[in-house]
């Protein structure tokens, strides 16, 4: 059991939809210097079954540089409109810093995220800190073009603040499904699975998403 989840008969249990197109690659693909700089942009919509339509939307634009072909560092920003079914809509805005690594074995690839957020919303005028871990694994199935995904995200605050961020353990997602390479190129990916998303509320009973999750990678 994570940190500061309660028992199973505490969690409030919803269901929903998420979906996202993620685009990455070089700013130019020469063997110069500028080739190692990197782009970044994330688009997210998220339906949830309480809010009777879309509950929030991401767009997240990036720019990296590669430090070798395992690692690279990132900084960005993210615009974030949650709408919940019976309150006023929320506006957020983070800035975010982010360390990216991967490698393939024998035993299938293996990827890291490690990110540092902070967070600004308009309901409140203090600054979340929040810290993020990612870790993906993925195996071919059957051919080169189909794959298992299995991956994990902990979410952290460093803070408590004004518009309702608690210090401590704030969700884990854990996500299980299959992915396939549109093209022979390997351009184009996309994965669809379930998502389970624990949120840790503090003051009130937890909440328990499952989520059926799909999602458009496009790498150049």
């Amino acid at each position: 059991m994570l940190p500061g989840m309660n028992a199973l008969a505490d969690n409030v249990d919803d269901f929903g939809v998420w979906g996202a197109v993620q685009g990455q690659g070089s700013f130019t693909h020469s063997d110069s210097e500028m080739s190692k700089w990197q782009w970044w942009m994330e688009g997210q919509a998220r339906w949830f079954d309480n809010t009777n339509g879309l509950g929030q939307s991401i767009i997240r634009p990036g720019v990296g540089y590669k430090l070798s072909d395992q690692l690279s560092v990132w900084l960005g920003y993210a615009w974030v409109r949650t709408s919940p079914s019976e309150k006023a809509h929320t506006d957020e805005h983070r800035i975010w810093q982010q360390l990216s690594w991967n490698n393939a074995y024998s035993w299938g690839n293996l990827a890291t995220r490690t990110r540092l957020e902070q967070r600004f919303l308009n309901i409140g005028d203090d600054t979340g800190w929040r810290f993020r871990q990612f870790a993906k694994y993925t195996h071919p199935l059957f051919t080169e073009r189909v794959y298992l995904s299995l991956w994990d995200e902990v979410f952290v605050n460093f803070n408590n603040t004004d518009w309702g961020a608690n210090s401590g353990f704030g969700q884990n997602r854990m996500f299980a499904g299959f992915g396939v390479f549109i093209d022979s190129k390997k351009h184009y990916r996309f994965e669809l699975g379930y998502l389970n998303q624990f949120v840790s509320l503090h003051d009130q009973n937890d909440l328990m998403n499952h989520l059926i999750s799909g999602s458009l990678f496009i790498r150049y």
